[in-house]
């Protein structure tokens, strides 16, 4: 904790305004909001989906102390950090050296990955590929995961190309089958069904009721899925554990958490949805506690309102500053 608040301060003032993860002040909302503007505000045709394979497990030791070199003249805090990466980890009782990567879980972890990238990624895309580029370019990163946006198909093309070239230097590579360029902009037709998932949304093209542009988003399918079946198992283990009276507010805190991560403009559909399945699943384990008195659908809507579960509601507006 103490070498990363000292690292906090010294990379705090260099790193870039569109890098989100895992800093002060900076949330996955306001990395959406960014990416919202970025692309309803400017000349965006293009999209550069682009995923790094194995990131955490693959940053290499000998770059990442190069990086640390260009701001850190401590010698000593360099070789303690060396130490901390190359710690290991016991896995049934055997130990094994690191030889690269960040260790998992470390909560050192992220703020390497931020300086890793911040030298690798951000700076090369700002002073290098901005400057041989004809159109606009721009890109939202939240600790590995990165959104490009470009104006010019022959510019997302080379900079695809290029990012290869980069990621393959510092001994990383990108995931082909995650990795793809796609149309998107208020010049792409609504009907065209290319989408893109950034920090748990699908986000496709979409219109306003006045029939402007907008970027649309909604739950990914791949989280929606996974958050139903974690409060699935959730639901099954405290059934006959505790009390009902007792889980139930636990219950209440987990859909508004839910809520706070998920409730941005436009996807008030989905956050419904999640609701509905969740009380559903309520329901079928209450159910299942009383084996001999099956509990009706109508018993439960009353009890549901008379202790009422939170409501689906946006916290994150990201809507409010359009004018068009």
């Amino acid at each position: 904790m103490m070498v990363k608040k000292i690292l906090e301060a010294i990379y705090e003032v260099d790193f870039l305004d569109f890098s989100y993860g895992f800093r002060p002040n900076k949330s996955c909302q306001g990395a959406l909001d960014r990416l919202d503007k970025m692309i309803a505000g400017n000349k965006v045709n293009y999209i550069i989906d682009a995923d790094i394979k194995g990131f955490f497990d693959n940053v290499n030791h000998n770059w990442m102390v190069k990086c640390l070199e260009q701001r850190v003249s401590d010698k000593s805090l360099i070789r303690l950090i060396v130490r901390i990466l190359k710690g290991g980890v016991m896995e049934e009782g055997n130990f094994s050296q690191s030889e690269k990567g960040t260790p998992q879980g470390g909560i050192l972890s992220p703020l390497l990955a931020n300086i890793y990238l911040h030298y690798v990624l951000d700076l090369w895309l700002e002073k290098v590929v901005k400057k041989n580029c004809k159109g606009f370019v721009g890109i939202v990163r939240y600790a590995d995961d990165f959104v490009i946006c470009v104006q010019s198909e022959i510019d997302a093309k080379r900079i695809l190309s290029a990012l290869r070239k980069r990621m393959c230097r510092f001994g990383l590579e990108l995931a082909e089958e995650k990795t793809k360029i796609i149309g998107f902009g208020r010049k792409v037709s609504k009907d065209d069904d290319e989408t893109f998932n950034f920090l748990g949304f699908t986000h496709f093209n979409d219109k306003t009721r006045r029939g402007n542009y907008k970027v649309g988003r909604k739950t990914e399918k791949k989280r929606f899925t996974k958050a139903l079946k974690e409060m699935n198992s959730w639901l099954r283990s405290v059934r006959n554990a505790v009390k009902v009276s007792e889980w139930w507010s636990t219950l209440k805190a987990k859909l508004r958490g839910y809520y706070a991560y998920y409730g941005v403009s436009g996807n008030m559909r989905w956050l419904n949805k999640y609701k509905r399945l969740v009380e559903k699943q309520v329901f079928k384990w209450l159910n299942r506690m009383r084996q001999k008195r099956q509990y009706s659908w109508n018993w439960f809507i009353e009890y549901r309102d008379r202790f009422p579960l939170p409501k689906p509601k946006i916290y994150c507006n990201l809507y409010y500053s359009y004018s068009y």
